[in-house]
């Protein structure tokens, strides 16, 4: 009767008792969870774009990883690093802004951008640029007006401006890009720059140099469209971000007028 009551006992503990966790090794006493290493395989295999496979292999590596990294935190932690002025200074500063990413997800969290948000972003934006032009221009940027002259004469007797953008343009991308700068709007740009660029018929480059804080500059405009915005799609999750950064600097700047602030 005494024995089966003890067991009886035993089972009952069993079944309160939460399950040990699983480990996979154990360092100097300290164990490490097989989740820990599940974890490790997991992110690999999704940072890897599925190129890299859940196998034994892998989870050997990744273990013998884990383990050496435990090895590592135990004998820094032994020689009192972690005690050490400027390691606690640099985990205040860690913790600091672990504290604040984690309050702005939560205020990002909290403002539940829907579609509707989106939706009427995108629409602001599209009245933004209705009527308007793009541009797409070339560019040649000198260092003084002198220069910017000579490379208009140069162009003016046959030069290639895609080459001498290359060879001749201060800006250390148009090496690569041959002054290309892409498309642009015009009612979106410096008024200056957009007057300048608006006076050069297509397929023509600048009679005058620009000046600019970055040098002189030498323009060819390419081509002259009707304004283009990217379907809704494609800029939902930048419409996206935007919202949510705004929502969380107006968060800030109310909590910065709630403060006592001396």
């Amino acid at each position: 009767m005494k024995h089966s009551r003890i067991a009886a006992l035993l089972l009952a503990a069993s079944i309160s008792l939460p399950a040990a966790a699983e480990s996979v090794a154990v360092v100097n006493g300290v164990a490490i969870d097989k989740s820990e290493l599940d974890n490790a395989v997991a992110n690999v295999v999704q940072s890897s774009g599925g190129k890299q496979q859940d196998t034994p292999e892998l989870r050997e590596q990744l273990k013998t990883s884990l383990i050496n990294r435990q090895v590592i935190l135990q004998e820094a932690s032994r020689r009192g690093l972690d005690k050490q002025p400027a390691f606690v200074k640099r985990m205040d500063e860690v913790r600091a802004e672990l504290l604040r990413d984690a309050l702005f997800a939560d205020i990002a969290d909290k403002a539940a951008i829907g579609d509707a948000q989106i939706k009427a972003r995108y629409d602001q934006l599209a009245a933004q640029f209705a009527g308007t032009k793009d541009i797409h221009a070339y560019q040649i940027t000198l260092a003084s007006q002198a220069d910017a002259e000579k490379v208009i004469a140069q162009l003016k007797k046959g030069g290639k401006f895609e080459d001498l953008a290359k060879t001749r343009s201060v800006d250390p991308n148009a090496k690569q890009t041959g002054g290309d700068m892409g498309w642009g709007n015009m009612a979106r740009m410096d008024p200056a720059l957009a007057t300048a660029l608006k006076a050069i018929p297509k397929g023509q480059i600048s009679s005058k140099p620009y000046q600019s804080s970055y040098g002189w500059h030498v323009f060819k405009v390419a081509d002259v469209r009707d304004a283009q915005v990217p379907p809704l799609e494609q800029l939902k999750p930048q419409l996206g971000r935007q919202l949510q950064e705004e929502a969380i600097a107006k968060a800030v700047e109310d909590l910065r007028a709630k403060s006592k602030i001396q």
